[in-house]
């Protein structure tokens, strides 16, 4: 029934929550015009439970209703946007004993415009950075360290996926690469689960060719790097070099391969723990992401 989730209930915890069969959000990322990953973010209204607070487009569910219907009923009634534009994705719950409250990761490719409504003052697409700058609601800024979808740049060794999948290659191997890096555009923004478990957002990718890939066009949104005929240099080097830069930037890597003497290579370019970071996830992870 449409609006009986409406209503306060009280958790095992002894807090009390809006939403008689919990509540969802949805965590909104996009990329702009200058590779900068954002996020949508709420000002609440004054009159509104914790107002003047920062959080995610959200609200009860109803008892008919999955977490990701009610997100996207959510968004769209808050915001404006239209749901059909918004790819939903994996979820995060925090849950409070006879209580939940699930964020829904969901993507667009870039920045969307918004239109306000009476439940907010603000609409604004922030960078992951700025989140704790503003006045976070508390359920939000309690979960926003577990929440964050770190901004990472997807390495992808496109010999390897190639070879990895049977797709006649071998026939065609300049073909196949141009399949691979215009399915790879297709990933701008979209946030995925990292080798670690934690979310990531995928902002830029890079993709390094060789031998009879080299002369590929270059896709939409997808920088590609070739490998140098007769300099001694592989295609391994080149990916490495690029991860390097890119480590010395600080910028968080989820580099793709299978080939273990590259794993091994990248691997020791950051170390976990570290201001950033290089996984190596295999070419399997990255073809069930691709149409």
């Amino acid at each position: 029934m449409d609006g009986d989730g409406n209503g306060w209930v009280e958790c095992r915890r002894g807090h009390r929550h809006w939403g008689v069969h919990g509540a969802a959000g949805l965590l909104l990322h996009a990329v702009d015009d200058a590779g900068v990953v954002r996020l949508l973010l709420q000002h609440r209204a004054e009159w509104s439970h914790h107002g003047g607070t920062w959080g995610l487009p959200g609200g009860a569910r109803d008892s008919h209703e999955d977490v990701v219907g009610a997100a996207l009923r959510e968004v769209v009634e808050e915001t404006g946007l239209d749901g059909h534009r918004l790819r939903t994705r994996h979820t995060f719950v925090d849950d409070h004993g006879g209580w939940s409250y699930t964020t829904v990761y969901a993507d667009t490719p870039a920045p969307l415009a918004t239109a306000l409504n009476r439940e907010s003052v603000e609409l604004v697409w922030l960078t992951v950075d700025e989140v704790p700058d503003r006045p976070l609601h508390p359920g939000f800024a309690a979960t926003w360290p577990q929440v964050r979808a770190a901004p990472t740049t997807l390495l992808v060794d496109a010999a390897n996926v190639v070879g990895s999948r049977p797709d006649g290659w071998w026939h065609d191997r300049g073909g196949a690469a141009t399949r691979l890096l215009d399915a790879l555009g297709g990933l701008r923004a979209t946030t995925v689960r990292g080798p670690d478990g934690g979310a990531r957002v995928i902002g830029s990718v890079v993709a390094v060719v060789e031998g009879a890939a080299r002369s590929v066009p270059d896709p939409v949104w997808v920088a590609v790097l070739r490998t140098p005929r007769g300099q001694g240099r592989s295609g391994d080097d080149v990916l490495t070099e690029a991860a390097a830069r890119l480590v010395a930037e600080g910028t968080t890597v989820l580099a793709v391969t299978a080939d273990r003497g590259l794993r091994a290579r990248l691997t020791d370019l950051g170390r976990p723990g570290g201001p950033t970071r290089v996984d190596v996830v295999g070419p399997r992870w990255l073809l069930g992401l691709l149409p």
